[in-house]
């Protein structure tokens, strides 16, 4: 649908003002298509609420949300509005303007993609390789034809480079799209092999295998494990075929980059690991100067080759940046084990190659995204300085979205300060931009998930969390993680299987509770002796097993909890969740702590708010002065109602 100088592509979900793509997520853009599809007719709320949402957990204000999105992309006033008017005490209707030019072809071809004439991947499609005697066609032929395949790519409609997941309160996906995930290609990138004499080149080749992760993670259709998953194939032997099974990859692609000099050569190959056929290989020979052009051009031909058109370029690299820079900056970025897995001084070696950079170049907005990241996940440590930390990584984090608002690394971090300021449409909004800007990074997107689950989405964090382990199915992280929610969400025999897969130090605490919750008291008093002596809890918590298999040990269990209290760990809260577990409970203290636990940003057991275990404490007058003071309840009208609440009619929830 075409007028003014507004396109409504219905087959790519996009939206275009003056030739430039909108983002809109995606129920904003069915809000828009429902309307502008029956122009002229009014929609009653409640029919475009059932219609996008299902009316399932979704106030008005949600779509009065929408609507000021809609009408913010169509540029236009809203009190004189052109295409979206409001039906006062009823809906809204879309109006065409008269001299509007409707084209029902349901998509718009993409303007074709500009690449420079020494930019072009050569690709041989396995079965058309020629006789070994047979000469190579010549070289503007082999380019012609190579140009043609990928303008063809970025031509093509019926996928689109995401901007972001569907990310509202909304309801569960339906067995339609449960199955598309089942049967949509999986692509295992493995880690580049590195050659060379540079003892650096590892981590360039680590980095460049990582950024060509991302890169494929925006096609529409694909999912692309993540490097915390592949890198563990590092060096294996492993035929592609079992690589593929334990990574639950339907195709593997593996190579290797050399720079020699100004020259980069990159080789890989796609196989699709059911039958072991090489798809495609491709051979590149470039000036290293154009290494930005070679990883989209890599994007755009995987894509066509495994059928997954694209209809947008991918994004372009910031302006003038240098090549020579950003190789620097993913050998840094790269050079201490674990990623944004180190909360101890094993990413100091990393931290100090970034400082080292930024002196030098102290405008580089990402190498300031990446420094701020990796002191956010240092600060998570009990251990003093943490506090100077978060500090310096929320400075530094701002520091790089100045420069470049786009820094996804920044925007998590500072995501993160906003939900422990309780700032909860800001913390939204940034930790969705983030995980849009970085849609394979298993990270940041577990942190959105946390973030959901403080908010009360306990439902939509697990299901954030489950399409993760689609990408990254043995992380330990992501196991723990979701654990917890089956637990929050009272779904205990679950969680134990896997908390089971976690890192047994991170999951000490939560087997325990998993295993009191399971009644599983003989349990739960092994894993607190297996404790280390000098852990503040220790002597608590077996008290509290104890006490649950033999009633008459309680009075034991409140000096243990209140020495614990006395001496807790660098940076945490005067509060022992043992107490959850007493058979007479201060909800009063006991709320305040949760929510202080929040605010200080180092555990998760504020979700027991949520849990059915705590019913009672939901009844407590003090929990509904907790939703009011936090904010709570005014994000929940905003953005919908979670599952377990609803609104009591006046300004509290009713949460059963």
């Amino acid at each position: 649908m075409i007028f003014d100088d507004i396109v409504i592509d219905r087959s790519g979900h996009r939206l275009l003002r003056g030739g430039e793509a909108q983002a809109l997520e995606p129920k904003a853009f069915a809000v828009l298509a429902l309307l502008a599809g029956s122009p002229g007719r009014v929609y009653a709320r409640d029919e475009i609420l059932d219609a996008v949402w299902g009316h399932r957990h979704v106030t008005p204000g949600v779509l009065n949300r929408v609507m000021t999105l809609l009408r913010h992309a169509l540029g236009e006033d809203a009190q004189a509005p052109r295409y979206l008017h409001t039906v006062h005490g009823y809906g809204y209707r879309f109006d065409l303007p008269a001299a509007a030019r409707a084209a029902d072809t349901g998509a718009v071809v993409a303007p074709p993609v500009e690449i420079e004439p020494e930019a072009e991947p050569r690709l041989r499609r396995a079965g058309d390789h020629p006789p070994a005697a047979q000469r190579r066609p010549p070289r503007r032929i082999a380019v012609l034809a190579v140009l043609a395949l990928l303008l063809a790519a970025g031509a093509g409609a019926g996928v689109w480079w995401r901007y972001g997941g569907d990310r509202g309160g909304d309801a569960p996906p339906t067995d339609a799209v449960a199955a598309h995930h089942e049967t949509a290609p999986v692509l295992a990138v493995l880690p580049l092999r590195a050659f060379g004499d540079d003892p650096r080149s590892r981590d360039f080749a680590d980095g460049l295998s990582e950024e060509l992760i991302g890169l494929l993670a925006r096609i529409d259709g694909l999912r692309v494990t993540s490097h915390t998953s592949s890198v563990q194939f590092r060096d294996t032997k492993l035929p592609l075929a079992e690589i593929a099974r334990r990574l639950r990859a339907t195709h593997v692609l593996e190579g290797s980059v050399r720079q020699d000099g100004e020259r980069l050569r990159i080789s890989l190959r796609l196989v699709e690991a059911a039958s072991d056929r090489t798809l495609w290989t491709q051979d590149l020979d470039r000036e290293f100067r154009d290494i930005f052009v070679i990883q989209r051009n890599i994007a755009y031909a995987i894509g066509n080759a495994m059928q997954r058109q694209l209809s947008q370029k991918p994004p372009a690299p910031p302006k003038d940046e240098d090549p020579a820079l950003y190789q620097r900056y993913l050998i840094a970025r790269n050079a201490s084990p674990g990623g944004l897995r180190n909360t101890n001084s094993a990413s100091l070696p990393s931290e100090a190659a970034l400082r080292e950079l930024l002196r030098e170049h102290p405008g580089y907005a990402r190498a300031w995204g990446s420094l701020s990241a990796k002191l956010w996940l240092r600060s998570l440590a009990p251990e003093p300085g943490r506090n100077e930390l978060r500090s310096e990584a929320e400075q530094t984090a701002a520091t790089a979205l100045k420069l470049d608002p786009q820094q996804p690394e920044a925007l998590g971090v500072l995501a993160s300060r906003a939900c422990r300021e309780q700032q909860w449409q800001e913390c939204l909004s940034l930790s969705q931009r983030s995980i849009a800007l970085t849609p394979s990074d298993t990270a940041w997107r577990g942190a959105h998930a946390q973030r959901l689950a403080s908010m009360g989405y306990v439902d939509q964090a697990l299901r954030e969390i489950d399409d993760i382990l689609l990408i990254a199915p043995y992380d330990p992280a992501l196991h723990f993680w979701r654990g917890r929610m089956l637990d929050t969400l009272g779904r205990h025999d679950e969680a134990q299987s896997h908390l089971a897969m976690a890192d047994p130090i991170q999951s000490q605490t939560a087997r325990y509770f998993n295993a009191i919750w399971r009644r599983d008291y003989a349990t739960a008093a092994r894993i607190a002796s297996a404790l280390p002596s000098d852990q503040p809890w220790r002597n608590s918590e077996i008290a509290a097993a104890a006490a649950l298999r033999d009633p008459s040990r309680w009075p034991a269990v409140l000096p243990a909890i209140e020495y614990s209290e006395r001496n807790p760990r660098y940076g945490q809260v005067h509060y022992d969740f043992t107490r959850l577990l007493l058979p007479v409970r201060d909800y009063p203290r006991d709320i305040d702590s949760l929510d202080a636990v929040q605010r200080a940003g180092y555990a998760s057991y504020q979700w027991v708010l949520w849990q059915p275990e705590s019913r009672a404490l939901r009844q407590d007058p003090a929990f509904q002065a907790y939703l009011r003071r936090s904010g709570l309840i005014a994000l929940w009208r905003e953005h919908g109602w979670p599952q377990m609440c609803r609104s009591d009619g006046a300004d509290g929830a009713v949460c059963d």
